[in-house]
């Protein structure tokens, strides 16, 4: 595909050239960003006009250019400029004064105003609207020696630091929820502890993916089947569109739904994982007789594997705790359409399945060593668990499709978030996430 050069390309060029041209014919440079433009279009340098010292402090230029044609709400005495809301929250955070010029190429105009001077003004900074005056801020050669004076007057000239505003894509912890269209109900005059009963001496190991509200039973299973045909009244079972039953009875019927969701999953996953009530969050099983177990995956971007159990204690000797992978799952509605959001933690056990009395302790210290990359990580493990291939030995009644990365304006290096750590700081976060990711 050819490469092209559009016109209002060719106008932004003119104006900065326009506008550089202007001020380094008053003794101060102006540095373009070029290429790198990241919402700055470049930075003004202050420089002692007696002795010509440069002084490495800057001053942030957007340059707005038009060809030709009046400016918006243009009258003999002035004109206005709305900035985009994203534009205005990135220079209004900036760490070096930002000012904004304005060009217009058929008649060589240049305007100017101080981004954080105008919207000092709390009602401006709502309407975001810049009202310029056409004597008082032009830019020409009268006005520059006071302009150059203005600009090196600023109290705090800032430093350049890397542009951050930059495309990033972000991995969200969302799954998009496949599930039946129809949902089973049935009548049962018994109450929740019978019809477990009933369900473990029919089944031995009763089924998880039910609920019980009133005196009916709601499963995505066919009810008039073993072994729910043994604890529901012949003949009561019929099902409902599951939309439908979604929206019969507002946050009510929602909140079964969500519940079903998460006992269905439950159900699910049950052979490798176990659901713990008290924390909500299912965790990886450890195998008997084994003090560690590690789950092969396909993550973001490589083939991976991760230790999803772990004992910790002296080597040698009957590990005293044990670590396993878990999330919490959250079903959420977004837009009409059903997610399930991945809360990626840890749980903590003394023999595999019980309570280890310093869970709270060990997972509070796991907390404080996380960073962005290892919670990424974890999630990354889930999703790959989550989502299965079809198989048509194993009927499972939900499935999860991953949500494409969500792309930001804005982004911001992750060296920079780490740029203030200390050597040891810095060592001791990667031995950290390195236990973590094994």
């Amino acid at each position: 595909m050819a490469k092209t050069l559009s016109e209002q390309q060719i106008i932004g060029r003119r104006g900065a050239s326009l506008f550089g041209e202007l001020v380094l014919s008053h003794g101060l440079s102006f540095h373009e960003t070029g290429a790198l433009d990241t919402g700055i279009d470049g930075f003004i340098e202050l420089r002692d006009p007696e002795t010509g010292e440069v002084k490495a402090q800057y001053i942030a230029v957007q340059i707005k250019t038009r060809g030709e044609g009046p400016f918006s709400e243009e009258t003999e005495a002035g004109f206005s400029y709305i900035c985009e809301a994203k534009d205005l929250d990135y220079w209004m955070q900036s760490n070096a004064p930002v000012i904004l010029v304005v060009v217009r190429l058929s008649d060589r105009t240049v305007h100017w105003k101080s981004i954080r001077s105008w919207f000092d003004d709390p009602d401006r900074l709502r309407s975001r609207k810049v009202v310029f005056d056409k004597a008082a801020d032009r830019l020409d050669a009268d006005a520059l020696p006071s302009f150059r004076d203005l600009v090196a007057s600023f109290a705090r000239p800032g430093l350049i630091v890397p542009g951050t505003r930059r495309e990033e894509m972000l991995d969200t912890n969302l799954l998009r929820v496949h599930f039946p269209d129809r949902v089973h109900v049935a009548h049962s005059t018994l109450p929740y502890k019978e019809v477990r009963r009933g369900l473990v001496e029919a089944y031995g190991n009763p089924p998880s993916d039910w609920l019980l509200t009133g005196k009916r039973i709601w499963s995505f299973r066919d009810l008039s089947m073993p072994p729910f045909r043994d604890v529901t009244e012949e003949g009561t079972d019929e099902w409902l569109a599951t939309n439908d039953w979604i929206a019969s009875d507002g946050e009510v019927t929602r909140r079964h739904f969500v519940d079903l969701l998460r006992r269905t999953l439950e159900e699910m996953l049950g052979g490798e994982l176990i659901y713990w009530r008290s924390k909500r969050y299912l965790f990886f099983k450890r195998h008997k007789n084994q003090n560690s177990r590690k789950h092969t995956y396909q993550s973001f971007q490589k083939r991976a594997s991760r230790n999803v159990v772990k004992g910790y204690g002296k080597a040698g000797e009957k590990p005293t705790y044990y670590r396993h992978a878990a999330f919490v799952p959250n079903f959420v509605e977004i837009n009409g359409q059903w997610y399930l959001g991945i809360e990626p933690t840890y749980h903590f056990t003394s023999d595999g399945y019980a309570d280890f009395r310093y869970a709270a302790e060990r997972l509070s210290g796991i907390k404080r060593l996380e960073t962005n990359q290892s919670v990424r990580g974890h999630i990354g493990m889930w999703k790959a668990f989550l989502i299965r291939e079809p198989d048509l030995l194993r009927k499972e009644l939900l499935r999860f499709e991953d949500v494409s990365p969500l792309a930001l304006g804005f982004g911001v290096a992750d060296e920079l978030w780490s740029g203030n750590e200390d050597d040891d700081e810095r060592k001791r976060v990667a031995e950290a996430q390195h236990e973590l990711a094994i």
